[in-house]
């Protein structure tokens, strides 16, 4: 970053269309990824499984036909079991009136002689037989029609038990096919965003800061939302292992990743502290220099300068020299800096008879 507004204001509105970018490319790409996702449900040959594709469709049908033609014997026998009762009914209300009859005619009637003999009463009597007999001939087909609806129920029962079993037997192997195609589903999707996300850490470890980098950060991003959140509405029941798997592999990935960079970083470090003051600060970008000065920072050590107190003029940690006087008007300035900020003058080092600030000067020209 540099430390003029007429720069550092461009590069931040650059840093901010950059991240637009990333996150408009990671967008459309989660939208396009979300309908593949969502596509894969069809891939497979036949497409998902159908409770009528396992079904035995002719029996079911015979079944079904057989229900409905026992159905149909039932209402009749219905029908007649209710005309039977109406009738029965009927026959037993006219007994029973004619009974009534014939006790209060018996007893109001003044009878000499053998009244079982009388033709009268004999005449009644048969009479109410009959009456009864027409009785007991409608209950009996009452009970005839009882007994046949009794079978007819059976034989529905038995219909429907078979039909029941056969429809089990079908769910059963619907959902055997559905785990089969579910399964089948799940490897398509895990063969599709998990080589993405191969890809997309392939690519952010290699291309993260080339020109381009948006749209590696944005595929990283895609990448992640896609095996993490679009994945999921899609696991089957073991498929948190595998997102877990694989999150735990990617952590160990990056904290492999990070303590190895840390490691490079501690020995080039290392390395740089071994060298001249002449070799450190030629090795110096003039954009490191401002930055490390704006935090106040050795621009060789990364430690903070300040500690000496703001009158230090080296390092105190490793002992490079970071400020210089101007020759020309004695202003102190940072050593890198490739002008004086007093006169304008070029900053000249005393040891190195202003490498720094020639070196600083090329970087700000090519800046």
């Amino acid at each position: 970053m540099t430390t003029s507004q007429t720069y550092s204001r461009p590069e931040r509105l650059l840093q901010i269309a950059s991240w637009g970018i990333a996150v408009a490319f990671a967008l459309f790409l989660n939208m396009l990824g979300s309908l593949v996702i969502r596509d894969m449900a069809f891939a497979p040959r036949g497409g998902p499984p159908t409770l009528e594709r396992y079904a035995d469709t002719r029996a079911d049908a015979a079944l079904r036909a057989t229900q409905r033609e026992l159905q149909r014997e039932q209402g009749a026998l219905t029908d007649k079991a209710d005309a039977f009762a109406t009738a029965r009914n009927r026959a037993q209300q006219e007994y029973n009136q004619a009974k009534e009859s014939f006790r209060n005619w018996i007893a109001t009637r003044s009878a000499t002689g053998d009244a079982s003999r009388n033709p009268d009463v004999l005449a009644r009597t048969r009479q109410l037989d009959a009456l009864q007999t027409a009785v007991a001939g409608w209950q009996r087909q009452q009970d005839q029609i009882a007994d046949q609806l009794d079978a007819l129920r059976k034989r529905q029962d038995d219909v429907s038990a078979q039909l029941s079993q056969s429809q089990a037997q079908a769910e059963r192997r619907y959902e055997q096919a559905s785990r089969r195609y579910e399964l089948v589903v799940f490897a398509w999707r895990l063969a599709f965003t998990l080589p993405i996300l191969a890809l997309a850490v392939w690519l952010f470890v290699r291309y993260r800061k080339v020109r381009y980098w948006p749209f590696v950060h944005g595929f990283g991003m895609f990448a992640l939302t896609a095996f993490f959140v679009e994945l999921v509405p899609y696991l089957p029941s073991f498929g948190g292992y595998v997102r877990v798997t694989v999150g735990i592999v990617l952590t160990v990935f990056a904290g492999i990743y990070m303590l190895r960079a840390f490691q490079r970083y501690v020995e080039r470090k290392r390395e740089e502290m071994r060298r001249s003051q002449r070799e450190r600060a030629q090795a110096i970008g003039y954009e490191k220099a401002i930055a490390a000065y704006q935090k106040k920072l050795c621009p060789s050590c990364d430690k903070p300068w300040s500690l000496g107190g703001d009158g230090a003029t080296f390092c105190i940690h490793c002992g490079l020299r970071l400020f210089e006087q101007c020759a020309g008007c004695g202003t102190r300035n940072f050593a890198f800096f490739p002008f004086c900020s007093g006169c304008g003058a070029s900053v000249k080092h005393a040891e190195d008879g202003g490498a720094l600030a020639s070196g600083a000067k090329r970087d700000a020209a090519g800046g």
